[in-house]
């Protein structure tokens, strides 16, 4: 097999670097997206924030009543706040209840007539309660009930009414918040399903492919069908245990390339005697255009093979001086992942495509959405496919 070159002053996650480096990889948005401590999300901010506003309103008004701006005052101010506060927060939260009963069930008639006797109860108790405080004098004289009454409920149906509206606002920003979030879990439930589908598929899918070429080694009685058993009881095992993970590091996955194409070395034909041999191994070429540090890129598991599987099954093996041409490189401009793969197109052999390519299309709109391109070129004698992926950074 020739090669697994390298560029010259590139290495290949180790020796000399180039003389222009190469940018950092870009990392997927997943992972530069800032996540709160799991405490600080459960905590309930909205209760929070309703209990915050009205100290600080009381806090406001404890602060007019120390002469600052009217006569200071001295009166049973805390008291009559917390009760105050205390029948804020009873309508706050009968309309927070009332709404997931009754206004998203559509029951809204039911839910208007019981906010209007929630908001007349209210105004009726804030105006008892000033009453009772003693609250509206003037000249220094107490008020009958009736004066509370006309001077008062105009103010507390007002304020009742912002309550509600603040109440409801916020009940409904808090649902659909939620109502999104518990959509976009079931999303990436849905997405984490169907890759693992497309994933158990490619085994299947690539073990049939294997047993084939094993099965056209056995045929003509080859000498290296043992060997072919052996390479394909390592690939298996990169499938069963290593791919398990959503990435792995790039290494592991171009050993994995290696292992595939040494066992597809052993179905190139030859001429017969050390030129052929010599020629069947220079039909592979594979070359690799990565920095030093590319150890530290990851990127999903099988997700190169298929392009490589597909050259194969649909190539020309007699085609010398190369059967197939694989480039991979890490592209200094935009510091994403690059792979191109180009083989000869055999007489006989069925359109490219399959089941290979059409889950590898579909891992790529599930993985990268936006962020890939799959471009393939072909003619009456060469088929070619360019990948293109961002690779994350093992820190």
């Amino acid at each position: 097999m020739k090669s697994y070159a390298q560029a010259p002053g590139i290495g290949y996650f180790a020796g000399s670097s180039s003389p222009h480096p190469l940018p950092p990889p870009r990392l997927a948005p997943a992972a530069l997206r800032p996540r709160l401590p799991a405490w600080l999300r459960q905590l309930p901010w909205v209760h929070l924030g309703w209990a915050g506003l009205l100290l600080y309103i009381d806090w406001q008004n404890w602060l007019l009543r120390q002469g600052v701006l009217v006569p200071q005052q001295q009166d049973n101010f805390w008291p009559l706040a917390l009760l105050a506060d205390l029948l804020d927060s009873a309508l706050f939260y009968f309309n927070w209840l009332l709404m997931p009963r009754l206004f998203r069930r559509g029951r809204l008639g039911t839910y208007l007539g019981l906010l209007g006797l929630g908001l007349l109860a209210f105004c009726g108790l804030r105006i008892g309660v000033s009453y009772g405080f003693d609250e509206v004098r003037v000249q220094g004289q107490s008020q009958p009930l009736g004066y509370y009454v006309q001077v008062l409920q105009a103010y507390y149906l007002l304020l009742g009414g912002l309550i509600l509206l603040l109440s409801f606002f916020v009940r409904l920003a808090g649902d659909y918040w939620r109502e999104l979030r518990h959509r976009r879990a079931l999303e990436q439930q849905h997405l984490r399903t169907e890759l693992a589908l497309l994933k158990n598929q490619l085994h299947p899918h690539f073990l049939f492919n294997t047993l084939n070429n094993i099965y056209s080694l056995t045929l003509h009685a080859s000498p290296q069908a043992p060997e072919a058993v052996l390479r394909l009881a390592e690939l298996m095992r990169y499938q069963l245990y290593d791919s398990a993970d959503d990435l792995v590091p790039l290494a592991r996955e171009i050993g994995h390339l290696q292992s595939f194409l040494t066992l597809q070395q052993l179905r190139l034909p030859t001429a017969g005697g050390e030129a052929g041999a010599h020629e069947a191994d220079e039909a592979i070429d594979f070359r690799l255009l990565l920095p030093p540090d590319a150890g530290q890129l990851l990127l999903p598991p099988m997700l190169l093979l298929p392009l490589v599987e597909n050259a194969f099954k649909h190539g020309d093996l007699t085609a010398r001086p190369h059967v197939v041409r694989l480039v991979l490189q890490l592209a200094p401009a935009d510091g994403q992942l690059h792979f191109t793969v180009r083989n000869r197109i055999s007489p006989d052999a069925a359109p490219p495509g399959g089941v290979g390519l059409a889950n590898l299309r579909r891992r790529l709109e599930l993985l990268y959405p936006g962020r890939h391109a799959l471009v393939v070129t072909a003619n009456a004698e060469e088929y070619a496919v360019r990948l293109t992926v961002p690779v994350a950074v093992k820190w």
